[in-house]
């Protein structure tokens, strides 16, 4: 549905989607952007994910990554209004990449476990985020993270940004997975929802999932939210317009 019935999801467009955040922020957010824009380094990354639309090598600059791979501006000032609207104090981000999302969530005061399964990203990554505290990199493939560290460690995540791989069956492999992970007022959120019919499909069939109680179609972000007290609603924003 177009119109927004739910005051849950009325709210939550109004001062998240549609809000805005402290000018010191958004400062801070530009900077670290400028700083990984004027980055010319080399790296050779490992694609275990579907690949990109942009490079047909693994060889790339940062400055490239940045400019073709990474969260855009206006989405990292979003991640991090979501993150303070819902006054979130874990999460988990699956695709640490430049740390352009990863920095945004930060900036909310949350405690972040980002994972990278590329070895050169997560070190060049690693290097530009070591003043912040609560920031945890974690090298490993998602899949052997959720299975080995999750499974031992147990934790609970009050958003769960799944950000890497883009392909379909992993991704919708990835939610059931990490539902155990979840609690009811958790958000996930599924990039690049029409990256391919693959990922739209994995989207469709996760916006009808048995625990998923309403979602926000944003036209690239998926949210899923599992709120028992909420009626299982579709909705769409187009966030593109913002």
């Amino acid at each position: 549905m177009h119109g927004i019935h739910s005051p849950f999801i009325f709210q939550f467009q109004h001062e998240a989607i549609y809000g805005s955040q402290d000018k010191s922020i958004e400062d801070e957010i530009i900077r670290f952007r400028e700083s990984v824009k004027n980055n010319h380094t080399t790296i050779t990354i490992e694609d275990y994910g579907a690949g990109s639309h942009k490079f047909k090598t693994d060889t790339r600059k940062v400055s490239e990554i940045l400019k073709h791979n990474s969260t855009p501006l206006k989405r990292s000032l979003l991640l991090y209004r979501i993150c303070h609207y819902f006054k979130v104090e874990k999460v988990l981000e699956l695709g640490t990449s430049l740390g352009i999302g990863t920095q945004a969530i930060a900036l909310s005061g949350a405690q972040v476990t980002s994972i990278e399964a590329s070895r050169a990203v997560y070190e060049s990554t690693k290097s530009r985020l070591t003043s912040f505290e609560n920031i945890q990199l974690i090298h490993n493939i998602f899949q052997r993270y959720i299975d080995d560290d999750l499974s031992r460690l147990n934790p609970s995540y009050d958003l769960i940004f799944i950000d890497g791989h883009h392909d379909g069956m992993a991704t919708m492999n990835y939610f059931e997975r990490l539902l155990p992970f979840s609690h009811d007022h958790t958000v996930f959120i599924l990039d690049d929802i029409y990256w391919s019919p693959d990922m739209t499909r994995a989207w469709k069939t996760l916006q009808q999932h048995e625990r998923v109680t309403a979602s926000i179609d944003g036209f690239f972000w998926g949210f899923l939210f599992l709120r028992k007290e909420q009626q299982q609603e579709q909705f769409y924003i187009n966030l593109k317009t913002m």
